[in-house]
């Protein structure tokens, strides 16, 4: 027993001594390298003032937060890659325990200063020093922080919510130019290894370019990395919540001609249709940024269904002033008859309410035209005679009837005339179905394609 705890005792003190030693030299070499006289974390790590720091760009992405259209801003969770060489951090490894590496804190060593130009948050698009930076015995150092950045982004909303966008972050050095500090690009396209799916966006494409730009303020050319993030919006949530039940408000539209006119409830049916788009519109203008350049597809679709309930509100007035027309009542104008009671009505399958009346008005005799025959054909004349009496009695008689049967006639037409009208009405009224059904499909098919 006691052997074998000798034996774990030193079998410990061989691992552990030469791991002591080598964190002692690691901690000896990092003082040396940082305290000497040559260093300074605030000059470019470079011995000849001529000579350029390439700096290796690559991002890898880690989460969309937020595309803002009403305030046009960008948030996203980035990770960035920066490898550049310092040539004051360099050792011989075998001269120092075999030390190959070593860590240390990013504010203790010269760093790039790449800011994100099109930065709007309060940071300025400055990289913080949270991390440590690794730094081999080469030289070689490796900056890997991550951050979250907010940048402006132009959103384009005219195909909304069928719409696609593109962010750009624009990556660069804020006081070196290209030729003391140039950057360049370790891969063509973003790294979406550990990237989270966005629930409103898909991330389609990330491409990364080198841009070379001179400004007029300095005569060098400054060298900045373009991320481009081409999303595309994930349009279901929309299409359920507000394109569904504006398409269900388009059927209930199309049906409502199917409500008699004389039912007095067609009117109010197509104003409640009216105000609930007016509603699904005002919800839609306040998710969306306050621009007069372009409209939405998905309010042009809302106003476009808003004109044709519109239109369906005027059919119904027009077709209730011609079902009820007033009297005296005119007859229907021959022009209209034979657009209505004949075209559009066959045209319709409507042929056996819609057969074209000719309204013949017969010609009124007065009472003046009034003459009695004998029964050999003789006209009577008015005679001096005992039967005077009776046949003026008689004459009577014959006026009365005759101006009932004028009256009787005079209604008669008056009727005729209105159920023209009305059937005139009732053929305006399928034209007004099939052209507000057709509106329908051609309004759906453009603007929800």
């Amino acid at each position: 027993m006691k052997i074998a705890l000798g034996f774990l005792l030193v079998t410990t003190l061989f691992v552990w001594i030469p791991v002591s030693i080598s964190q002692d030299v690691a901690v000896a070499l990092k003082t040396s390298l940082l305290s000497g006289s040559n260093y300074d974390k605030s000059l470019r790590p470079v011995k000849s003032a001529s000579t350029a720091v390439n700096v290796d760009f690559d991002i890898s992405l880690k989460q969309i937060i937020d595309l803002a259209e009403k305030e046009q801003t960008f948030r996203i969770n980035i990770w960035l890659r920066l490898y550049w060489n310092d040539e004051f951090l360099t050792w011989n490894a075998s001269e120092h325990g075999g030390v190959e590496s070593l860590t240390i804190h990013s504010s203790d060593v010269w760093r790039p200063d790449i800011f994100l130009y099109n930065n709007i948050a309060e940071t300025y698009g400055a990289i913080e020093a949270v991390t440590d930076v690794t730094v081999t015995s080469a030289g070689r150092v490796s900056y890997l922080q991550p951050a979250i950045f907010t940048s402006a982004c132009l959103v384009d909303i005219t195909k909304f919510p069928f719409d696609h966008q593109e962010c750009l972050l624009e990556f660069g050095s804020w006081i070196y130019d290209g030729g003391k500090v140039n950057v360049s690009l370790v891969n063509p396209t973003a790294d979406r290894g550990i990237f989270t799916q966005n629930e409103e966006w898909i991330l389609n494409g990330t491409p990364m370019s080198r841009l070379v730009t001179l400004y007029p303020c300095c005569p060098d050319p400054y060298v900045t990395i373009v991320l481009t993030l081409q999303l595309e919006r994930r349009s279901y949530f929309y299409m359920f919540n507000m394109v569904l039940p504006c398409i269900v408000l388009m059927i209930l539209n199309l049906f409502g001609f199917y409500i008699p006119p004389d039912s007095g409830e067609r009117l109010g049916f197509f104003i409640t249709i009216l105000l609930a788009l007016v509603v699904f519109l005002q919800v839609l203008s306040d998710s969306l940024p306050k621009t007069s350049t372009t409209t939405p597809q998905l309010g042009q679709f809302f106003a476009a269904t808003i004109w044709l309930v519109g239109i369906s509100c005027l059919a119904s007035i027009v077709v209730i002033r011609m079902s009820y027309n007033s009297p005296p009542s005119r007859p229907l104008p021959r022009w209209l008859r034979l657009l209505l009671l004949r075209y559009l009505a066959r045209l319709f399958c409507m042929n056996t309410i819609a057969e074209e009346k000719h309204v013949v008005h017969p010609v009124k005799e007065g009472v003046d035209n009034l003459v009695f025959m004998d029964h050999d054909g003789d006209t009577i004349q008015q005679k001096d005679t005992p039967n005077f009496a009776l046949d003026l009695s008689l004459r009577e008689i014959v006026r009365y009837c005759r101006e009932y049967s004028a009256q009787a006639r005079e209604k008669k037409e008056e009727e005729d005339d209105q159920d023209e009208w009305k059937m005139a009405a009732l053929v305006l009224d399928r034209a007004f179905l099939f052209l507000v059904g057709l509106a329908n499909i051609i309004v759906c098919v453009v603007l929800l394609r």
